[in-house]
């Protein structure tokens, strides 16, 4: 599967967890930030794709607190995956 694609589904998973909180700011901030990433994927943009692993960055940082709670370390993982999917596709 090539890395866009993987970075794709990650994205997927990222927003299907997020999504019932959409209502908190945080939330609907990281959801903003992940459609930004689509559109940065989409067109390979390669400055907003590194843009979305710092802000990814910035995201666990802002979840530490919270981890422990099982959606929140799910959201972590992806978030970890997706960065590396990222990372692999900068360096083509």
């Amino acid at each position: 599967m090539p890395n866009i694609d993987k970075a794709l589904k990650e994205i997927n998973e990222i927003e299907r967890l997020i999504k019932p909180f959409e209502y908190y700011y945080e939330a609907k901030g990281v959801l903003a930030e992940l459609a930004d990433l689509r559109n940065a994927l989409n067109k390979m943009d390669k400055v907003g794709i590194k843009q979305a692993i710092e802000k990814l960055s910035r995201l666990e940082t802002i979840a530490a607190p919270y981890r422990g709670s099982e959606p929140v370390d799910e959201v972590l993982q992806h978030v970890q995956r997706l960065k590396e999917e990222l990372k692999k596709l900068l360096k083509k």
